[in-house]
């Protein structure tokens, strides 16, 4: 079967000359709850950012849904975009706008530009951003601005606006690392929610095994910008956690 998204023998060369990722290659298909591991500074959110298309790949191809979109621009590169939804480690909310607003923000990208410059939506998509913010358990919280809310009420507003693109897939780059560990399983299981009931396929950056073992369905693991593990959750034992993390590292849990 044909992956939704093919990455191979990616590299991403800052203009210091700093190579934040090297010949990176892996498939993910549709469903797949895909997370990506590793130090702070090892190319993870780099690759994100490669994969949405708002870094510009030095070598190496992105295939999505069986086209080539390495370099794409102008129309193409904007319907690229709207098929994917990005969640924040930051929310990237307008704090001061309603919740739903904010999620009604998230069709901005599949409108046309006039209608997206008034900001004028239609009952539809209001009733979609409420169905949207139901999902996330959170409908309630319509019409409080968004600085009202809790972090993890806050990232799951992020969700909501990411759904009302109708994503094929969602990328989410440290999505509860701003949060406290209470919170953090709550934002992960209305990702997992999305991933198992909508079929939206999901990568994820994650610091926190116990998380990647609760939630992933396969792991890639990323070192100084290069792919040094890929596979299951339960195949990260001791010694690859040592490889990944270093001889010093100490896991930490979150229940």
């Amino acid at each position: 079967m044909q992956p939704l998204l093919r990455v191979e023998n990616l590299s991403l060369t800052y203009p210091n000359g700093y190579r934040a990722l090297k010949d990176v290659s892996f498939d993910v298909h549709r469903g797949e709850f895909l997370v990506v591991i590793g130090l702070s500074g090892s190319g993870k959110s780099t690759l994100m950012r490669t994969l949405n298309r708002l870094l510009e790949p030095t070598e190496g191809t992105i295939t999505y849904d069986g086209r080539d979109v390495t370099h794409i621009e102008g129309e193409p590169l904007r319907k690229h975009r709207a098929q994917i939804g990005m969640i924040f480690q930051h929310f990237n909310l307008i704090r001061r706008h309603s919740v739903l607003a904010n999620v009604l923000y998230g069709a901005l990208s599949t409108m046309s530009a006039l209608k997206s410059m008034t900001g004028r939506f239609t009952s539809e998509q209001r009733q979609k951003a409420l169905r949207n913010l139901d999902i996330v358990g959170i409908a309630d919280k319509a019409e409080q601005r968004a600085d009202a809310l809790s972090g993890g009420q806050q990232q799951r507003v992020a969700i909501a606006r990411a759904l009302m693109q109708e994503p094929s897939m969602v990328l989410a780059d440290e999505p509860v690392a701003s949060l406290d560990p209470a919170t953090s399983h709550s934002v992960m299981q209305y990702l997992e929610r999305i991933n198992r009931e909508h079929g939206v396929t999901v990568i994820c950056n994650l610091h926190f095994l116990s998380l990647v073992r609760r939630y992933a369905t396969r792991v890639i693991a990323l070192k100084g910008g290069e792919l040094i593990f890929e596979g299951k959750p339960e195949q990260i034992t001791d010694e690859w956690f040592r490889t990944i993390y270093g001889d010093e590292a100490v896991e930490v849990e979150i229940r």
